[in-house]
């Protein structure tokens, strides 16, 4: 049972680091450092990026691809990947 507690957590900080980097992490450096939006001699917005769209995608997608891996290892192999030991919400221990 630890072993699939260890890769539970693992996928989450990971799946989950992944994602909140590709969303707010790359957001706020866009925001912070990110280019000025020009306008063009047509009126275009010409919009210029600090990090390119396919990294960032690219990192989002890694991140929801080790969710998916674990939920997949998790479905197929039967597990749940807590260490409750059968005790749900607002159960009781019998005495």
């Amino acid at each position: 049972m630890g072993d699939t507690v260890t890769a539970g957590t693992v996928a989450r900080y990971v799946g989950g680091g992944l994602v909140l980097v590709g969303t707010v992490g790359i957001g706020a450096l866009e925001m912070a450092l990110g280019a000025s939006h020009p306008v063009s001699g047509e009126g275009q917005i010409e919009h210029g990026t600090l990090v390119p769209l396919e990294v960032r995608s690219y990192v989002i997608l890694a991140g929801l691809l080790v969710w998916g891996a674990y939920a997949a290892y998790t479905t197929l192999t039967g597990t749940t990947g807590t260490a409750d030991s059968g005790q749900g919400v607002g159960t009781r221990r019998a005495e």
